[in-house]
């Protein structure tokens, strides 16, 4: 195509916006996806340009069309997909940085070993609450307290810690 025919192109894309956007947004149910069918059926245009395509309103029309067809499709396999239950393992995790990384693995070693050097009852207490999900009800009928001891060995026990991990500055 030569610099004319490129400028049709353009001039269609200045006047079919509009409605293009609205009708995609018709078949996709969102504006900002809709602005991008018709960006990438624009795209596809012009990428093709040694083509010998007819530049109509209608060829545009049906690009839009299944673009945003493909996209719906992609999403109902996506969600499919997703659906599964995969183990803990095999799912897609964010990695942070490897800084930050180290700087987790060293709170969590710290944390540990605040926890270890802990009082027997105090690490009780901690230990059911933090990783078992206890409540203080339990709690103090596991240690064979009262709740207000259990929720003060508790309170004590998150204190020592929080000054062990250098929370405390």
């Amino acid at each position: 195509m030569d610099h004319q025919q490129y400028e049709d192109w353009q001039s269609l894309y200045v006047d079919q916006r509009k409605s293009l956007i609205d009708y995609a947004a018709r078949l996709a149910g969102s504006r900002d996806v809709a602005e991008d069918i018709v960006q990438e059926a624009f795209t596809l245009c012009l990428a093709r340009q040694d083509r010998d395509y007819q530049i109509t309103k209608a060829f545009l029309f049906t690009i839009v069309r299944n673009l945003s067809h493909n996209r719906r499709r992609h999403l109902i396999v996506h969600r499919k997909t997703d659906q599964q239950d995969y183990p803990w393992w095999a799912r897609y995790q964010t990695t942070e940085s490897p800084e930050l990384q180290v700087m987790i693995v060293d709170q969590a070693k710290m944390a540990a070993q605040a926890i270890s050097e802990l009082p027997p009852k105090i690490r009780m207490a901690v230990e059911l609450y933090r990783f078992d999900g206890a409540t203080l009800h339990e709690i103090a009928a596991r240690l064979g307290t009262s709740i207000a001891t259990a929720h003060r060995l508790l309170k004590e026990g998150m204190e020592i810690i929080w000054e062990r991990m250098g929370f405390d500055e």
